[in-house]
């Protein structure tokens, strides 16, 4: 028959985006293309993409995004299932936790599992829900939910003598419990005495490899389906009932599911229902089907790797349901310029050697999250990128591989190597050890190309290359950060213990004579070595150089001195910790460092979030982590801030999520200030925040009277309000008048707004 494939517009209300989100607020920034799970309710299909989830809602045809941002209380989703019983969706994590979700999405976590001391997986691999329970398969065992009162019941060990068993899933037939286990499938009567004895479940022997691994389990009416989980030769898919036990399939099984009356099997590229005629295959463009069920329409809802949520009509058409969002939650660099992001999606690992990503450059550009992939196969672990300053359409990204890849906006202009470049490779073969990407004051683009002689190369502004000869104990070595300072110099990280390595080319490459250099260790005023572990470098408004290191970090007060020697040394920062004074970050790998609008500094760690210090990093104005924020994992690779809106984005190991930040880059006038929200409605409690202003003005609002009500200044071009008087009461609804001054008083403006409480 033939299939219709549809690919449909859908004017979908997406809850959660708006370019003028307060500031203080999250949102995430994850791949949902990725599905991997399906449950239904009466009205929504929900899809579990492995970070979050998202449903598409059948009433309304909107999708709403459920990620730790808004409603979850982590990340990870392993698992999900819907009880019709109490209206209530249930969620597993890889880590054990486990979070309960009612029709308004008010969100019950029970981390029980999760905090438990078990040296088992604690992934929750499969929920049945029957009744008031609901049963989840695990490392370990079957951990039994009392869905009406929200708490752990019970768990059955299952293996000999009552040890741990893994669990893959479990299902019933109103009568016995079945499953599949990394041994076999055990059966066990729901009327047993104790389901918590291990005696009351016994394993079938009356099957082809009956003591082997099976990873999944169905069961559809009297038949129960069950997948060989073959590690050497494909799966192999059966069924059984009263009568013995029947051949179905030969495929990798990916998961197995009914509805209908029909069992259905995902593998690779495909969904097979099992009918009374025979096979019926399901497939549709870039398919790659990981789970599926049916709803009560006859609509067959399937979770896609490829292709996010998928239904399937009874007239064979399929329609596509995602969210927008990056194509995966690969973070190892990003930047922006002219409020578009660019994230490189690849990867090194901890030797520096390549991972072999297949990666891409997603771009977020007015709301909306589009990315450029399926490079040539030697363009792999996209470690860097740049955005022109000049030209925010002009981008370039370092393959830890492939060469430099020069973008037009989304699409791929050119690959620069040794043909078109003073790029070098490796050996013969396609080996660009691409890393970090810096723009000078004359737009000129500098290049770190690790691992070969002259090792930094210069594409000029007229699109011209030169290379530099920079010392031979400099030559084929490793090549971190590079950043350029206000004289010029430019300071490069030097990874595994190598330290820092200054030069200055004194703007001219072909004299040799007049360069100059110096590798260097991170020592102190008393020339005693702090560490030569060096992960991050950044130069702050006041031409600081900040460092982060293995322990912490230290900054160059005079960096100018850094050939003469003269006063140069690297300062600790020091900061009361509950009355002790301590290094800053003493403990903490400093894996990125950002200097925002208001020269306040962003810390990323390895370990711990991230930090917002102040201007001297002496005071802790912000630390987010995973325990008390919606930060999505505490290893923070690299931080974004986009200096028009002041949204800080945080790429962690687990993808990308944004927080609201108060500062932005100053303005040279006042000709596009304006206030947000305007008007402030009823019920609103955020901050009301006034942007676009000069650096570090003076904000004064007033009522129409005339009557000061608050007065700040500004974060670099920003400055919030909560709305409330210096006596911390809400003011009354009206008309307030906003005055701005520069820091000479040189500039004046006035702007206004409306408040109604």
């Amino acid at each position: 028959m033939l299939k219709h494939f549809l690919i449909v517009l859908l004017l979908f209300v997406v809850l959660d985006v708006s370019s003028q989100i307060p500031v203080g607020e999250w949102r995430d920034h994850l791949p949902y293309v990725h599905g991997r799970r399906v449950a239904t309710s009466d009205s929504k299909i929900y899809c579990a993409t492995g970070e979050a989830i998202f449903s598409f809602n059948k009433l309304d045809n909107s999708i709403e995004k459920l990620s730790k941002a808004n409603v979850l209380t982590d990340i990870g989703v392993s698992a999900i299932s819907y009880s019709s019983d109490y209206s209530t969706l249930i969620i597993g994590y890889t880590n054990g936790n486990l979070d309960l979700i009612d029709s308004k999405n008010n969100i019950q976590n029970i981390a029980d599992i999760k905090r438990k001391q078990i040296s088992a997986s604690k992934t929750i691999n499969n929920i049945y829900c029957s009744g008031k329970y609901a049963y989840l398969s695990m490392g370990f065992g079957i951990v039994v939910l009392d869905i009406e009162r929200r708490e752990i019941y019970d768990t059955y060990y299952i293996g000999e003598a009552g040890t741990y068993k893994y669990i893959y899933e479990l299902d019933s037939d109103g009568e016995y419990f079945y499953a599949a286990t990394e041994s076999g499938i055990y059966k066990a009567d729901l009327n047993s005495p104790n389901l918590a004895n291990y005696v009351y479940w016994n394993r079938i022997t009356n099957i082809p490899n009956y003591n082997k691994a099976f990873n999944a389990l169905t069961v559809v009416d009297d038949e129960v389906w069950f997948n060989f989980n073959s590690l050497s030769v494909i799966d192999t898919l059966y069924y059984m009932d009263d009568n013995g036990w029947y051949y179905a399939d030969t495929a990798d099984c990916i998961g197995l599911s009914s509805g209908n009356g029909v069992a259905m099997s995902a593998t690779w590229w495909k969904v097979t229902r099992f009918t009374d005629e025979g096979k019926d295959v399901v497939s549709y463009s870039n398919s790659r089907p990981e789970d599926a069920l049916y709803d009560s329409n006859g609509d067959l809802w399937i979770a896609d790797m490829n292709n996010g949520l998928i239904r399937w009509t009874p007239q064979r058409e399929a329609y596509y349901y995602v969210p927008n969002g990056p194509f995966s939650d690969e973070v190892t660099d990003m930047d922006i310029q002219g409020g578009r992001l660019f994230v490189a999606a690849g990867a090194r690992d901890q030797t520096w050697n390549n991972s072999w990503n297949t990666s891409e450059v997603n771009i977020f550009e007015n709301e909306t999250w589009s990315y450029a992939r399926n490079f040539a196969s030697d363009i792999v672990d996209v470690v860097s990128v740049v955005v022109n300053p000049e030209d925010p359409n002009q981008v370039f990204a370092g393959s830890w591989n492939g060469g430099l890849l020069e973008f037009s906006g989304s699409e791929l202009k050119t690959v620069y190597r040794s043909d078109n470049s003073t790029l070098r490779s490796l050996d013969a073969d396609v080996h660009y050890k691409i890393g970090s990407l810096a723009f000078d004051e004359d737009n000129n683009l500098w290049v770190t190309n690790s691992g070969v002689s002259n090792p930094v190369s210069v594409r000029m502004s007229d699109g011209s290359w030169e290379t530099l000869e920079i010392g031979d104990e400099f030559n084929n070595g490793l090549i971190g950060d590079i950043i350029i300072t206000p004289d010029n110099n430019k300071w490069l990280m030097l990874p595994r213990g190598g330290g820092i390595f200054v030069f200055n080319e004194n703007g001219t490459f072909d004299n040799y004579d007049d360069d100059q250099y110096k590798v260097m260790s991170v020592k102190d005023e008393y020339n005693e070595l702090i560490t030569n572990d060096i992960y991050s470098l950044a130069v702050d408004k006041e031409g600081y150089v900040w460092v982060g290191t293995n322990q912490g970090v230290v900054v160059y007060y005079n960096p100018e001195n850094v050939f003469s020697g003269e006063n140069f040394y690297a300062s600790h920062i020091i900061v009361d910790m509950d009355g002790t004074a301590q290094y800053l970050l003493e403990t903490e790998v400093i894996t990125d460092i950002v200097v925002d609008g208001s020269n306040k500094k962003w810390f990323a760690t390895e370990n711990a979030g991230v930090f917002l210090m102040s201007e001297d990093g002496t005071e802790q104005i912000l630390n987010f982590n995973i325990e008390n924020s919606p930060l999505l994992s505490n290893t923070v690779n690299s931080i974004a801030i986009d200096g028009d809106s002041g949204e800080v984005f945080f790429g962690t190991d687990k993808g990308v999520i944004s927080y609201k930040g108060i500062a932005t880059e100053g303005k040279d006038g006042y000709k596009d200030v304006y206030v947000y929200p305007n008007p402030i409605r009823p019920g609103y409690t955020g901050k009301i925040t006034v942007t676009n202003l000069v650096t570090n003005s003076s904000v004064k609002i007033t009522d129409i009277s005339g009557n000061l009500v608050y007065e700040t200044k500004a974060e670099g071009g920003q400055a919030v309000w909560d709305g409330n008087n210096f006596d911390g009461r809400r003011v009354r609804s009206g008309i307030y008048l906003v005055f701005c001054t520069n820091e000479d008083g040189s500039k004046t403006h006035v702007a206004k707004f409306m408040l109604i409480n």
